[in-house]
């Protein structure tokens, strides 16, 4: 392999440094060292030859470059021989030692050099051989005719130049459009001027989670209380029972046998304990108290209703006593409704709804060119705005009536430029601010000759 440097000045007249490596008999690389610089050779790759060999020292300085001059650089155990020209035979690298003008620093020997000198030297198996020779002339830059390299109209990518061409005109109008159309209007969020069917969407009404009904207990396989002899017949019963009701098929029974299981385990529950209970000495209590006596009913009712509310005893004389706190009249069905945590729930009566209406009069003191028919129909297709703003007040204030005279200016583009209160009889600064809202957010027709300014009186009447 053969690299060539460039020489960078004027070499004429001056010859170069050249030098190749040969491994075991082939030519591993040749080089020109034309701006005359030192030669090294190692495993390297800062060195002039760089070859791989871990036999080879990491970096050995072969041709020493001083002033444009070179010197051989050999030590005693180098080989090589060199020879002037070819005018006298060679002579062997160490014979050189003592001649005159070589220097020693070390153990490096530096013989000077001529440009006639030639010769090899060998490290391990590598063998370099060198010799100054008369640089080539420097080839000019080639250049093609102007047939060839064309023209910068023919250099171009007429598809792709077209492609983008084609983008700009489509994008470079909707730049300029919106770097100059108007700025939308800041919409003011008021909760006056929201409209009661979007508030319930923002505040929903809240609802209870339904509790998950519990799973009904297997009334036939209750573990029994009693023991001994009357709980294995009562055992025995319900596991006659459970084959029954897989096996018969006459379901009327069923349903009777399973009814008088359950009454049976209520007995003892609640006012039906409190009736079967039984007296001092074996006496029936609640139920003897009041018929005692075979059935004597003169006893002392009212002291046994000691302590009840609202209940009282008759007497002959056609009156009642009352006992307790309560008012002894009957409730209604919402008054029953309990306040604590049980799960019953009696729904109140709606609310009337109080509504309101808004008329909007003829337009006054109109200054512009635009048609006042074409204004009255923008303002009755928008009014139902500022009747939502009534509306919503009038839940404060159901009697809230009166008159809004607002002044509108209308821009060339059809926007409304500026909206404000003139008189204001109303009496209601929460409905005059959401009307005033909702109208900026109006679009009329572009007038022709400039903006527009005008009155637009609306009456707020409340249907209470």
């Amino acid at each position: 392999m053969t690299r060539t440097i460039v020489p960078t000045g004027d070499v004429s007249g001056s010859k170069i440094l050249r030098a190749c490596v040969i491994q075991n008999g082939r030519v591993i690389e040749e080089k020109r060292l034309y701006s005359r610089e030192s030669l090294s050779i190692g495993s390297s790759a800062r060195n002039t030859f760089a070859i791989a060999d871990p036999a080879l020292p990491k970096t050995r300085q072969l041709f020493l470059s001083k002033s444009g001059e070179y010197e051989l650089v050999f030590t005693e155990g180098m080989r090589g021989k060199l020879s002037v020209d070819g005018s006298t035979s060679p002579r062997a690298l160490s014979s050189f030692k003592d001649q005159e003008g070589v220097k020693k620093k070390g153990s490096f020997y530096y013989l000077p050099l001529s440009d006639k000198h030639r010769g090899k030297v060998m490290i391990g198996d590598l063998t370099l051989i060198f010799q100054f020779v008369v640089p080539p002339p420097v080839r000019p830059k080639l250049e093609l005719p102007p047939g060839v390299k064309g023209t910068f109209l023919q250099k171009i990518d007429w598809p792709f130049a077209l492609c983008i061409l084609a983008c700009m005109l489509i994008e470079l109008p909707m730049i300029v459009y919106f770097h100059y159309v108007p700025k939308p209007d800041k919409v003011e969020f008021d909760l006056a001027s929201i409209d009661s069917r979007w508030a319930e969407l923002i505040v929903p009404e809240f609802q209870p989670k339904a509790e998950k009904p519990k799973p009904k207990p297997n009334k036939n396989r209750n573990k029994l209380a009693t023991t001994g002899k009357s709980s294995v017949n009562k055992a025995k019963q319900e596991r006659q029972l459970d084959r029954g009701d897989k096996a018969s098929g006459d379901k009327a029974k069923v349903r009777a046998a399973k009814s008088k299981k359950i009454r049976d385990k209520i007995a003892g529950k609640g006012i039906l304990a409190l009736l079967g209970t039984k007296g001092t000495g074996g006496a029936a209590g609640v139920v003897a108290d009041v018929f005692r006596d075979g059935g004597d009913i003169g006893g002392d009712l009212d002291s046994s209703f000691e302590g009840i509310a609202g209940v009282g005893l008759a007497t002959t004389s056609n009156s009642r006593t009352q006992r307790g706190g309560g008012s002894g009249k009957a409730a209604s069905i919402a008054a029953l409704a309990t306040s604590g945590g049980g799960r019953g729930k009696v729904k109140a009566a709606k609310r009337e709804r109080v509504v309101g209406s808004v008329e909007a009069e003829r337009i006054e003191d109109l200054d512009g060119a635009l048609d006042a028919s074409k204004i009255a129909r923008v303002i009755r297709r928008q009014s139902s705005g500022i009747q939502r703003c009534f509306e919503t007040e009038l839940k404060r204030s159901p009697t809230l009536s009166g008159k809004l005279e607002i002044e509108i200016t209308i821009g060339e583009n059809g926007r409304v430029e500026e909206a404000s209160i003139l008189t204001n009889s109303l009496g209601s600064a929460a409905v005059a601010k959401c009307a005033v809202s909702r109208i900026r957010r109006w679009r009329f027709p572009k007038p022709t000759g400039g903006s527009v300014t005008f009155v637009a009186p609306f009456n707020f009447i409340s249907s209470s």
